[in-house]
């Protein structure tokens, strides 16, 4: 029988003690929740305030697409035969033929998401409207306040949600015409006839000055596309570079020290935050296809190297002062919409405020993890509190990413339940990374305690 998606149940479930509450539910804990459902020795509930399932509805851009492939979905890489698989999804919705005659390797965002929504309304362990307020721990239990609610469990996922980051001299002037990416699919803004900066480099710049060039949402007068990054770079999509993105390199990964995590991390960014050469291809075509064929007057430009650092708003337009990361040479743009595409931030959700002070953060305030995802925090051992995308200052840079989102499913999983509920897959790849196995770390840690 399928839960009520709604934030209405049953006052006998109070008294019921799950043995995992999930608290958000993006694609990471969907995975969990998906994986789990299928595992009846499992009890588990994952909450979400979200009326309905939502991944980032204002960034699904009608030609924006993935990064990784479809297979890389909620549970194929570690249990193919699920009924959760984007190729059921595809079965299920009847378009199974006309998907695989299309030839897609990568899929848009809105079939993804579409895909993710599909999920969501058939898994019998998810209960959006269900806004958890407050988590306290006591007595070997964790108690979760929704409304006037109460859930209990053993053990805590909390899937840790992103804040759209703003750059601080833009915060002032937030709103209809300065704005985050992630709002621009639902604001539908008009720039018809409008000057238009766009600010940031990545994936989301990219999309968002594809959109704005085709005229998706008017005809802009002049587009502006600035980066701080030194090139409009590529995605680093080589079949070498995808080995960071496997479950031996992680856990390698995981046994080196902080200072060179975060070296590594820092150097491996284009693996992960670059853009498609696709949408690089299609830019390019058209910027060719508008300047040398069409000869139309120059109204857009592209601005690498150069770091939005003020703005302030004359008359009804935006003067931003830009500074050229190689010159020094300081520059000023006029704007009558921004659009800022600087990424996100990671926060630790409000209902952890009465655990925070027990939970263990580094210098930079990361939580600290354990291999298998679990917080390292002042609590009862037979409790744990496991995060999801916010580990790749102890993980690496695949930790944000969906290419191991079914593996880290069934590591939680498999380390909550005690034994293997799903086999991780944890074979090891091409290369010879020459780190340390989780085996040989915890030998070498017990032959130091000696």
């Amino acid at each position: 029988m399928t839960l009520s998606h709604t934030s209405h149940r049953q006052p006998q479930d109070e008294a019921k003690i799950y043995d995992l509450i999930g608290v958000g539910l993006g694609p990471f804990n969907l995975s969990i929740a998906a994986l789990a459902a299928e595992k009846p020795e499992l009890s588990t509930l994952f909450l979400d305030k979200k009326p309905h399932f939502a991944w980032h509805p204002g960034l699904l851009l009608s030609d924006a697409k993935m990064q990784t492939s479809f297979l890389k979905d909620l549970v194929t890489a570690v249990n193919p035969t699920s009924r959760y698989t984007f190729l059921n999804y595809l079965v299920k919705s009847r378009k199974f033929y006309p998907f695989m005659a299309s030839g897609q390797s990568t899929i848009s965002r809105l079939e993804f998401s579409d895909y993710l929504s599909w999920a969501a309304n058939q898994l019998p362990n998810v209960q959006f409207k269900a806004d958890v307020t407050a988590i306290e721990q006591q007595d070997g239990v964790f108690t979760v306040t929704v409304g006037d609610q109460q859930y209990r469990a053993k053990h805590l996922v909390m899937g840790i949600g992103t804040q759209a980051a703003i750059p601080d001299c833009a915060k002032p002037f937030v709103g209809d015409d300065c704005f985050h990416a992630s709002e621009l699919a639902l604001r539908d803004p008009q720039l018809e006839g409008k000057r238009v900066a766009i600010i940031g480099g990545g994936q989301t710049g990219a999309d968002v000055f594809q959109h704005s060039f085709d005229g998706e949402f008017g005809s802009a007068k002049s587009l502006t596309w600035v980066s701080r990054r030194a090139n409009i770079e590529a995605l680093d999509e080589g079949c070498f570079t995808d080995q960071y993105f496997m479950p031996d390199y992680v856990n390698g990964f995981y046994q080196l020290e902080q200072p060179l995590k975060d070296k590594e991390v820092a150097r491996q960014k284009l693996t992960s935050d670059g853009i498609t050469n696709e949408c690089l291809q299609g830019i390019y075509q058209r910027l060719y296809h508008d300047k040398y064929v069409l000869r139309k007057p120059n109204w857009w430009q592209i601005q690498p190297s150069r770091t939005l650092v003020s703005m302030v708003k004359r008359g009804g337009e935006y003067q931003l002062s830009l500074v050229h990361g190689l010159t020094g040479e300081r520059t000023e743009i006029s704007a009558d919409v921004v659009v800022l595409c600087t990424g996100f931030k990671r926060t630790a959700p409000s209902c952890l405020n009465q655990l925070q002070s027990r939970i263990e953060w580094d210098s930079r305030g990361r939580p600290k993890l354990s291999p298998d995802f679990s917080v390292q925090w002042q609590g009862e051992a037979d409790n744990r509190i496991y995060m999801v995308n916010a580990g790749m200052g102890s993980h690496g840079i695949a930790e944000p990413q969906l290419s191991l989102a079914s593996w880290r499913a069934a590591r939680i999983l498999n380390h909550l339940a005690g034994h293997t509920l799903y086999d991780p897959i944890e074979h090891g790849n091409l290369v010879d990374w020459g780190l340390p196995t989780e085996a040989q770390h915890h030998k070498q840690t017990l032959g130091a305690a000696i």
